[in-house]
């Protein structure tokens, strides 16, 4: 009996390791987020650093953060996937072949981060005015560049279908859209199920409640696609595991005739704000330049 005491000992000491943060890394304690103190640390020795800035929606807080050179450069705002968080860009932004020529915001999402991390809002509809919100409150005069990795794919779709005319060209990162590939893992029931949920850390609560809705989301986003006429640069990998490469071809045909340009990547798998940095800052400057 004694492997069973050590075992529970083991699964007790886990789960106050994920629910205080003690673990610092968020990839290991599976926040996926820093806190303001720590970005401040980890932009600190950078030639720029962004600023963090907190936008209230509604009754809600998100928080964000922009690095803003020169406000007549174009402006490109990036939406993470579930889970996640700003920090999934934080390379974009230390990265001088953008920041000397575009102005970016990142976006903690509803949920994530520091946006009411926990607290899950499934809408996309929602999800799309929020980030919207906070392009509006900065006053920005000119027409945005969108990027959305996964399920920040659908949002800033939607962002273009539900604000006309505020933006430049679309950025999808392998985007899950199509209804009829999307996947629901079983994981996901057990981490919303009260049974098994109070060990399931607090951002794939939030993201198992967004997959289990997912697929009546983008349904409802079927009849809206001839809304979108800027360019649309769709990424996916043709190993992606997690978001079936068939969206790619339900780019292809939902869209308007003309306006998608399918970026094929050969064995590569989802992650590709990671994987193809090179390649994405490459075609944000190129999405930029576009009138």
């Amino acid at each position: 009996m004694l492997w069973i005491k050590l075992l529970l000992i083991a699964l007790v000491t886990f789960v106050l390791l994920l629910k205080f943060e003690i673990v610092e890394q968020p990839m290991l304690n599976f926040t996926f987020r820093y806190s303001d103190k720590k970005i401040s640390k980890i932009f600190r020795e950078l030639e720029v650093s962004p600023e963090i800035m907190y936008h209230r929606f509604g009754d809600r807080e998100l928080r964000y953060i922009k690095l803003i050179t020169d406000k007549s450069l174009p402006y490109v705002v990036f939406i993470h996937g579930a889970p996640g968080s700003s920090a999934d860009y934080y390379d974009y932004f230390k990265d001088k072949a953008l920041y000397k020529k575009v102005n970016m915001i990142a976006v903690d999402r509803l949920g994530y981060g520091y946006s009411g991390f926990g607290n899950s809002e499934t809408s996309i509809q929602e999800q799309a005015a929020s980030v919207q919100s906070i392009i509006n409150s900065l006053e920005i005069d000119k027409k945005v560049v969108l990027v959305g990795h996964s399920y920040g794919g659908p949002i800033a779709v939607r962002m273009v279908m539900d604000f006309q005319n505020a933006h430049k060209s679309l950025l999808l990162l392998a985007p899950a859209l199509d209804p009829e590939l999307e996947k629901i893992f079983k994981v996901a029931k057990y981490a919303v199920s009260k049974p098994t949920s109070w060990i399931t850390p607090k951002a794939f609560q939030v993201a198992a409640e967004e997959k289990l809705s997912h697929v009546d989301e983008i349904t409802k986003m079927l009849p809206l696609y001839h809304l979108v006429t800027i360019p649309v640069y769709h990424f996916h990998g043709t190993a992606d595991s997690l978001v079936p490469y068939g969206n790619l071809a339900f780019s292809e045909k939902h869209f308007n005739e003309g306006i998608v340009e399918a970026i094929s990547l050969e064995e590569e798998d989802h992650f590709l704000p990671w994987s193809q940095h090179e390649l994405i800052v490459k075609k944000i400057l190129e999405a930029s330049e576009y009138d």
